[in-house]
């Protein structure tokens, strides 16, 4: 009877050292894999931001560090997107091409005398659209124009007009065509500055926005980008011309 007491005390004791044993390995925390393929790299950049590049190829490195006024771009990069990463930082990093945006501000009425108009690529776009909407007169308001950069990502000025007016352009691009020919793309949004207030302590801006949308403009192309009514009976018409320049 001894023995067999002893012999169960020995198989608990042997069963209880295991088993805390095991306990004791499952609660000790797992190592964070350490990735050891990852290096540090520097590029110097040419027509470019650093941040540009931050933005545009950030899927390809772990960190990167860099002055925004700066061209040096820095890099924690996994060794196996080097090739991939570098192929798209030359595609990236070449010289843009400049677009000169002119904008032309027409008052189109239905009524009343027009103003001489002597630009003739501007008035024939303006004899086209007063076969559709049936405006008896034009006049120019204002002209005005803005250089930018093809993959430019924003633009805003305020346009030589008797109506205070802000243009903005977004995401501006050129592309080539089947034809060989180029259109200048954006988004864009006509705002009409109308006077800020103060309401409960903060400042609310009153802007109208009267034209907002997204178009191409051919190369050294006109284009009727839109009509807003005005509060005096007429419309204004923006037309938009861009010309590329080599």
């Amino acid at each position: 009877m001894k023995k067999i007491i002893i012999l169960l005390v020995i198989v608990l004791l042997v069963v209880t050292v295991f088993g805390f044993g095991d306990k004791q390995q499952s609660e000790k925390p797992k190592q964070k894999t350490v990735h050891q393929d990852v290096v540090t790299k520097t590029y110097v950049l040419k027509h470019i931001s650093p941040d540009v590049a931050h933005k545009t190829l950030r899927l390809y490195f772990w960190e990167s560090y860099y002055d925004r006024n700066g061209k040096m771009f820095t890099v924690k990069i996994p060794k196996e997107n080097i090739a991939t990463f570098e192929k798209l930082l030359k595609q990236l990093d070449v010289e843009r091409k400049k677009i000169l945006i002119r904008i032309f501000t027409v008052i189109a009425s239905r009524e009343g005398k027009g103003g001489p108009i002597d630009n003739k690529d501007l008035r024939q776009v303006l004899n086209e659209l007063q076969k559709v909407l049936s405006f008896k007169s034009f006049r120019l308001d204002g002209i005005s124009a803005v250089t930018v950069t093809d993959g430019q990502r924003h633009s805003r000025l305020f346009l030589s007009s008797q109506v205070p007016l802000e243009l903005r352009l977004e995401d501006i691009y050129i592309r080539e065509g089947k034809d060989g020919k180029q259109t200048v793309g954006f988004e864009f949004r006509l705002q009409k500055e109308v006077a800020s207030y103060v309401r409960d302590g903060k400042l609310i801006d009153n802007d109208q926005t009267l034209i907002e949308s997204q178009t191409s403009v051919k190369e050294n192309g006109y284009l009727v980008a839109g009509v807003s009514r005005l509060g005096n009976g007429d419309s204004l018409v923006l037309v938009i011309n861009a010309e590329i320049k080599e």
